[in-house]
């Protein structure tokens, strides 16, 4: 194995195999509890000890998803399936929940951990705070450019993962919550409907754009293969291709693709350059290719607004429609074959596809056709002369894809002597490349020949009889006695009892001791439970970044303010001194390093009373650079209570929680404790952060993020769904664009449900209300006024549903 691990994913045994078989050092898959791949396959128990044995046996890895949030219920079960992953010697675990990582740390120590890209971790202070939790590996938000990434290498010295094949998410992964709101299917749960798939139309307040419904959040797939010396030099440990919802074919055209192109570029400084390979990754699946964020592209290369699935290669246009037969003509801008799958985008109707069920050339039959015949197909649809075709698959090709894994085997080189005496057992040893050494002895006694002595090539025959092993011997020496008669059968007992032995060897990869029930044993009860609890009365807090919004506010109510606009927090401070309001810088949940020196210079010598951390890392800078109490905003997800001893442990005065969390869920996390526990009351919530701008592809964008005409949390352009649901979409101070959700969550009418939990904090969320809107919401909270004219349009969030 090289030093950069190629690392593949697995829906499927197949899949597993796929990956294996072409080259994968490691593979990534998920049980059929925990992980954020709900809908693939997945394994059962039975088949992941399988697939760890396969795996060790043949000298690669198995790293385990447990990538979702996790509810304190599910915690006794959760560490019952880690024990078990534990000792059928799972390699790593890939952990998105901060609680449920510290958890495992504190009851497997020697359990290797990685943290998800779920868990946000973009920059090198959050990578620091992890590494103090026991984490070995991170993997990296999908939006860092190279050279950030190996800024952070030589920052932390952290192992560091990342894509570099596959599907993109448009918003930072572990932020998106769009999926959540819409349907209640949450991403964090691992049951995302991929709501960036689907079409949008992108409007203005002044009417602008009316006529531009598109694909306008869905990303093309990512393809670095041409750029794996750059991904290499940059310090990256682990390279990761996306796909467990993927085919097994998928996968191994992939692997094998990235596998040739890091070997030959280890070998031989060179990059392959291969339009062949090219086409062949293609053809499996593409959205169009980018090279992401990794290697800065144009933000206008990153999406594919057309369509939002598999495009296929293209075949052609229609020449002629026979509609009488229901065939059309193509010239064929690629070979066709029987049996491949096409599909027409239709000029008049939704696209329309099938497979080649007969296929003509000059009106005969054939079995394949090649680039640049005319050829002849059934396919039914309003189809008209001009419409493009596409080859979706490739049924050659996905054969011999095919053909790389099933029935198939590697082959692990061994070597061993066999000793065969009068009067003693046989005595076998067999020893691999890894030093792996067994000893077998036979039941049988060695016996003189009373009639024909065994021969030495009979012997070594049924001693090389690896059939069924991924083992091949290179060498047996023998020493036979002459003379001597032993029964085949006694020969074969001898090598299967030495092959089980090297197969437990190599399968033990890790050496672990069983742990019997430690999954069973009570928990440590939180820390915060054992806080005695709050008898104040529940306070106000409003969450904004406008100015004159803030300045026409009266409230008595309000104890703290959370302001969000860097350029005019001085301001903030002034007006929140005279109404003796605390106020606290709410950071971004994206925040990158250089990003931190600008918040850092803004901030110095500023009289705030705190900071709402965004993001992992500023929970770091606001205690050691500010030296300021820090609380954890909803975005880093504390979604149970093990989270928010983990964030009490960081140093953190506060918690936002979750605005996944029924109020059933949140009563017990609440249950007994005082800590500072915040609860959104109001607001349009973010339910995307995105690097990429969907007004990049729009005229009116002159690519200056910070003169655009959304900057400042204008909040003039909105995406628009087909249930004519508007999605407001504005920049925060560093240029990131956010996407609000459609509807305001409002519980204004409904305190008394939150007071009963008993919250330090309701918080009120202000974003692109007017002055008099915010001005009536907190008189209704004021004059605890429940009989107050609900909005025309709102949601309960989370509180009375829960998410999936």
């Amino acid at each position: 194995m090289s030093t950069i691990e190629l690392l593949a994913p697995a829906g499927s045994f197949d899949a597993l195999k796929a990956a294996l078989l072409n080259g994968a050092d490691a593979v990534y898959l998920g049980g059929k509890d925990f992980s954020a791949r709900a809908y693939a396959s997945n394994f059962d128990r039975d088949t992941l000890k399988e697939a760890v044995e396969f795996a060790h046996i043949r000298g690669m890895k198995i790293y385990v998803t447990i990538n979702t949030l996790l509810k304190d219920t599910e915690v006794n079960k959760l560490l019952e399936y880690v024990a078990f992953l534990y000792e059928i010697d799972v390699d790593a675990l890939i952990i998105q929940d901060l609680g449920v990582l510290s958890l495992i740390h504190h009851g497997f120590p020697d359990f290797e951990l990685h943290c998800s890209t779920q868990m946000t971790l973009h920059n090198s202070h959050g990578i620091e705070v992890v590494k103090e939790l026991g984490v070995k590996r991170v993997v990296l938000a999908r939006e860092l450019s190279l050279e950030e990434i190996a800024k952070i290498h030589k920052s932390t010295g952290m192992e560091l993962e990342v894509f570099i094949h596959g599907a993109l998410c448009v918003s930072y992964s572990g932020q998106c919550l769009m999926s959540s709101y819409i349907g209640g299917r949450s991403g964090n749960r691992g049951r995302c409907a991929q709501p960036c798939r689907r079409s949008y139309r992108l409007l203005s307040d002044e009417g602008k754009g009316k006529d531009n419904q598109a694909y306008h959040l869905s990303m093309r797939d990512l393809n670095t293969l041409q750029y794996v010396d750059q991904l290499i030099d940059s310090g990256v440990t682990s390279f990761k291709i996306e796909g467990r919802m993927k085919k097994p074919q998928y996968v191994a055209s992939i692997v094998r693709s990235y596998r040739r192109a890091i070997d030959n570029y280890i070998s031989t400084k060179q990059v392959i350059k291969d339009e062949k390979t090219q086409h062949e990754m293609a053809q499996i699946f593409n959205r169009k290719f980018t090279r992401g964020f990794l290697f800065s592209s144009p933000r206008e290369e990153i999406t594919n607004i057309e369509k939002p699935n598999n495009r296929g290669i293209y075949l052609g246009e229609v020449k002629a429609v026979f509609p009488e037969k229901n065939f059309v003509q193509l010239l064929l801008n690629d070979p066709l074959a029987k049996g491949d799958g096409v599909e027409v985008w239709s000029s008049t109707q939704h696209d329309i596809g099938g497979y080649i069920s007969a296929l003509f050339v000059n009106k005969k039959p054939v079995i394949h056709a090649e680039k640049g015949s005319i050829v002849e197909f059934e396919m039914k649809g309003s189809i008209k002369k001009g419409d493009k075709v596409f080859k979706t698959l490739d049924i050659n090709l996905m054969n011999e894809l095919e053909n790389t894994y099933a029935n198939k085997d590697v082959a692990i080189k061994i070597w061993g002597e066999a000793i065969v005496e009068k009067s003693k057992p046989m005595k076998l040893y067999i020893w691999d490349e890894a030093g792996n050494t067994v000893y077998q002895e036979s039941e049988y006694i060695v016996e003189e020949a009373k009639k024909m002595p065994i021969s030495e090539e009979r012997v070594l025959e049924n001693l090389n009889k690896l059939g069924g092993t991924p083992f091949t011997f290179e060498h047996i020496k023998l020493q036979l006695e002459d003379g001597v008669s032993v029964p085949v059968s006694s020969i074969n007992s001898l090598r299967r009892g030495a092959i089980d032995k090297l197969k437990d060897i190599r399968s033990n990869h890790n050496k672990r001791i069983a742990v019997k029930d430690i999954g069973k044993k009570p928990l440590k009860e939180p820390i915060s439970r054992l806080i005695e609890g709050n008898d104040k009365k529940t306070e106000l807090s409003l969450r904004i970044d406008s100015i004159d919004i803030l300045k026409s506010i009266e409230a008595k109510e309000i104890t703290r303010v959370y302001y969000g606009d860097l350029n005019t927090i001085k301001e903030a401070i002034e007006h929140c001194r005279k109404y003796k309001w605390e106020i606290y810088f709410r950071s971004p949940n994206i925040v990158k390093d250089k990003e931190y020196i600008l918040i850092n210079e803004k901030l110095r010598n500023l009289k705030l009373d705190g900071i709402l951390a965004g993001d992992i890392g500023m929970i770091s800078i606001g205690q050691k650079s500010f030296n300021l109490p820090v609380v954890a905003d909803y975005t880093l997800n504390p979604f149970n209570s093990y989270t928010i001893d983990t964030l009490l442990a960081l140093g953190v005065k506060g918690v936002v929680l979750s605005t996944e969390l029924d109020l059933k869920s949140i009563g017990s996390i609440m249950a007994n404790k005082s800590i500072d526990i915040e609860l959104m009351a109001y607001g349009k919530l973010a339910v995307m952060t995105l690097e990429y701008c969907p007004l990049k592809l729009q005229k009116e964008c002159n690519h200056k993020c910070h003169q655009c005409n959304v900057m400042a949390y204008d909040y003039k352009w909105k995406l628009t769904d087909q249930k004519n649901m508007a999605f407001p979409i504005a920049k925060d101070f560093l240029g990131r664009t956010i996407i609000l959700n459609s509807q305001p969550l409002y519980m204004l009418d409904k305190l008394k449900e939150l007071r009963k939990i008993n919250p330090k904090r309701l918080q009120l969320s202000i974003t692109d209300e007017s002055p008099a809107e915010v001005q009536k919401l907190i008189n209704h909270i004021e004059n605890e006024d429940s009989t107050a004219a609900l909005p025309k349009s709102f949601t309960r969030g989370h509180y009375f549903r829960g998410v999936e």
